[in-house]
Formats: C-alpha cells, sequence, structure tokens
C-alpha cells in the first residue's frame, strides 16, 4: 500500500494539464517552474509525458522539430512546466533555427521564476560542447540546472558506464557539480530520481506547505 507521502508524489505529476503556447518568455506563469531543453531528437516531450505518467499530455512527433514554441503545463499546486522549442534538427531553415535559438537565449536571461532546468541529451552520443555551455549559463543565472542522458535503454552496461565517467569528467574539468540522470522514459528506470529531483525542490515544499 502506498504511504501518504507517495500518493501525494504521484498526483502531483499526474495532475499536469496543458496550458498555453506561447513565443514570449514574459507570458510564463510567476510560479516555480522546470524547463525542459534539449535538441529536437532529444526525446523532451516523451520525457516529460513519462515523468507525469501522462502518455498524450505533451505531444510526440515521428519528425524531431515540431516543438518551435514554449509549451506550458501546470498542475493544482501552481508549479508549472515548460517544453522548450527543440534545437539542432538539420532539416530546419537557418530562419527556423536562428528564431529557436533566439527563444532560448531570451528564456535564459529573462525567465524570473525557474527552479529547475532540466538539459536533455541522448545518451548514446558525447555531451556536446552545446549543452555544456546551456549548463554553465544555468549555474550562472542560478536555474539549477540537472543533465539528463535521455535513451539509457539503448546503452548496454559497459557504455552506460562510459557515459557515467565522461560526465564525471566533464564536471571535474569544469569544477562545478550538477545532478546528472539517466532515465528511460520507455522501460521506466531511473525516472523516480527525477521526479524526486523535482518535488523535493525547495520552492515546490514551500508552495506545497502553504
Amino acid at each position: 500500500m502506498n504511504t501518504q507521502h507517495e500518493f501525494q508524489h504521484e498526483a502531483f505529476f499526474q495532475d499536469f494539464q496543458y496550458q498555453f503556447s506561447t513565443v514570449e518568455v514574459k507570458d510564463l506563469p510567476d510560479t516555480p517552474s522546470f524547463a525542459f531543453l534539449g535538441r529536437s531528437n532529444s526525446g523532451k516531450s516523451t520525457l516529460l509525458n513519462a515523468i507525469t505518467g501522462r502518455k498524450n499530455l505533451a505531444k510526440v512527433s515521428k519528425t524531431p522539430g515540431k516543438t518551435k514554441l514554449i509549451n506550458v503545463f501546470q498542475n493544482k499546486s501552481k508549479v508549472t512546466f515548460i517544453d522548450l522549442p527543440g534545437f539542432g534538427y538539420s532539416k530546419a531553415s537557418a530562419t527556423e533555427h536562428k528564431s529557436m535559438m533566439q527563444i532560448l537565449e531570451t528564456f535564459l536571461n529573462e525567465a524570473k521564476t525557474v527552479s529547475g532546468l532540466l538539459i536533455l541529451c541522448d545518451a548514446q552520443r558525447p555531451f556536446p560542447e552545446e549543452e555544456f555551455n546551456f549548463s554553465m549559463t544555468a549555474l550562472q543565472k542560478k536555474m539549477n540546472p540537472a543533465i539528463i542522458r535521455t535513451k539509457s535503454d539503448k546503452l548496454n552496461q559497459s557504455s552506460l558506464a562510459e557515459r557515467r565517467k565522461e560526465m564525471e569528467n566533464v564536471m571535474t574539468e569544469a569544477g562545478v557539480v550538477f545532478p546528472i540522470f539517466f532515465p528511460s522514459a520507455l522501460t521506466g528506470k531511473g525516472l523516480n530520481p527525477v521526479r524526486d529531483w523535482i518535488y523535493q525542490n525547495k520552492a515546490v515544499q514551500k508552495l506545497l506547505s502553504t
């Protein structure tokens, strides 16, 4: 039987609903928020659905690059999830890529209530410099970044160990420490640590206690 805490924890995530889409950072709710940032094929929408246990909450397209707006989700506690436009899709036009990067840069510079920035990167590839730069910017902006290495189910134990070592080396060389998660939206393995990281956030707990 679930404890009351576990039930509230589960209900907290399942309660998220789509609110609206925008290109303007100034339109975002003034509540504790967690933003999902990553390349067009990093699995942002898939992870958001997996975390909430809502298969169709965020639209998942078979064609990367469909998320071109800032999509906003919120639960009854007024905690906000923000699905940011994906970047780096090779078939996007130069104009589209510039527009998406401008939205991301504006978000990083102007968003005021970000309690956590989830920076997604496919675990099958080495950690790219662009994602590292986003991580460092988020640290400077006090956005509490976490690195989410998605699709970990596609790696064997040896490759997964190599990726973990790679991330340790990245942090050591940069002289920084941030949470790193290896969840699988397909199997569900590794999702609970991500949920706990969000749920136990000080801003979330302060909001839930009022």
